[in-house]
């Protein structure tokens, strides 16, 4: 069990090694490695909810999702309890986890493609488009766009590329495969 006291550690770096070999990163991760692809999304959704929406995620996005440097900034601040932190940080391991696995599911060139195409309908940032095309990888018509409703109502992609841009992308690559008037009765 780690300890909550901040100055049993003489670094952010120190903690996060422990916790790296604590029962609890270790039993999340026997989770995720446990866990078909099919889970992929529910534990994304659970890690996004560990870290939070706060300074934490906000250190997260602005390092490019390296758990350390996120760590780092945060331990700097020492607002946050250790347990708080400890929560957080297992969610942004996981979501490194979910993101190098996802990777290695994308690794073929037709996705790669794919994933360029979509990278402008998500400002230009190719992680939010690889993990969109993970995350509907299996998913039927209607579970597609609902996605992209969601998307667009959280700020994730333009309100002015979810209809002509984003179907063609998808129905070129035969990823949503219904007519484009179709996407446009769904998609709101």
């Amino acid at each position: 069990m780690m300890s909550s006291n901040r100055s049993d550690y003489k670094s952010a770096s120190e903690w996060l090694s422990t916790l790296i070999h604590d029962e609890a990163w270790l039993t999340q991760q026997q989770q995720l490695q446990s866990s078909t692809a099919a889970d992929a999304n529910v534990h994304r959704d659970a890690a996004i909810r560990r870290i939070g929406i706060g300074e934490t995620y906000e250190f997260w996005e602005i390092h490019g999702h390296q758990v350390e440097k996120a760590v780092s900034e945060v331990w700097e601040i020492a607002e946050l309890s250790l347990p708080k932190l400890k929560i957080q940080t297992i969610g942004m391991l996981s979501m490194a986890w979910l993101e190098q696995h996802t990777d290695a599911q994308l690794d073929t060139k037709q996705q790669q493609e794919v994933v360029e195409k979509l990278a402008p309908i998500f400002f230009g940032q190719t992680e939010a488009a690889r993990e969109f095309l993970v995350s509907i990888k299996g998913m039927k018509p209607t579970q597609i766009t609902n996605m992209v409703n969601q998307l667009v109502c959280d700020k994730k992609i333009s309100e002015l590329s979810m209809h002509r841009d984003l179907w063609q992308v998808l129905h070129d690559y035969k990823i949503y495969t219904k007519s484009e008037s179709n996407w446009n009765m769904q998609v709101k």
